[in-house]
């Protein structure tokens, strides 16, 4: 009887065992599981957003000069200089973007998906002319959207940097990024102001001649 009352009670035991562990597994949520995966690599999510953002903007801003170099490409235009420049601005922009994903992944982030990617494929309109040349609106959008994505970077640097102290990330976009938009940035206002020199020199030859020797 006893041995009985016994094992009785080690099934008990055994059952309030088994029942706590199964509410436990039931009540693990998302954030749990984000908090085991930042025992290893923490990411706040307000950088992680930002982070995000900035692949948005490389993509977007290789779109943006893909659609320049093949304006460029078309026989009515036929300016192969801007046409290499732009695809091949196209192709940095791009690298970039997936340098920025693999960095995510690297810090043990959720792959992109569709509400963190989102591509802006607007249609773009014909190059206006400015001062006579189609040329010198393009290097002048170049330029304004190298500043627009040097700016996301330094906001990304300041989120991840005053609110998180995520110093690696920080350390990365400063080496890895900032350096290439600075020179890039000079390099297109160097461009701009050369070829309104030769445009003035002469306005009926100085985009074609710029084309050739300086693209």
């Amino acid at each position: 009887m006893m041995k009985s009352i016994f094992f009785g009670i080690i099934a008990l035991m055994f059952a309030a065992v088994v029942m706590h562990q199964e509410q436990a597994s039931a009540q693990l949520t998302d954030s749990d599981t984000a908090s085991t995966t930042d025992q290893w690599n923490y990411m706040n999510r307000s950088c992680t957003a930002k982070l995000h953002d900035q692949i948005n903007k490389e993509f977007d801003a290789a779109l943006f000069y893909m659609q320049y170099a093949a304006y460029f490409a078309q026989y009515q235009v036929n300016l192969p200089g801007f046409e290499k420049f732009f695809f091949n601005a196209a192709s940095e922009e791009r690298e970039h973007g997936i340098k920025l994903v693999e960095y995510a992944l690297m810090r043990g982030q959720k792959p992109i998906d569709a509400s963190t990617f989102n591509l802006n494929f607007g249609k773009l309109q014909r190059p206006e002319p400015t001062d006579g040349s189609v040329a010198l609106t393009a290097l002048q959008a170049a330029l304004s959207k190298e500043q627009e994505v040097t700016k996301s970077i330094r906001e990304l640097i300041k989120t991840c940097e005053e609110d998180h102290n995520d110093y690696h990330l920080v350390d990365y976009l400063t080496g890895e990024f900032l350096d290439e938009q600075h020179e890039g940035q000079r390099d297109l206002a160097g461009k701009l102001a050369m070829l309104r020199k030769m445009l003035n020199t002469n306005p009926h030859l100085g985009e074609f001649l710029f084309d050739k020797q300086n693209m």
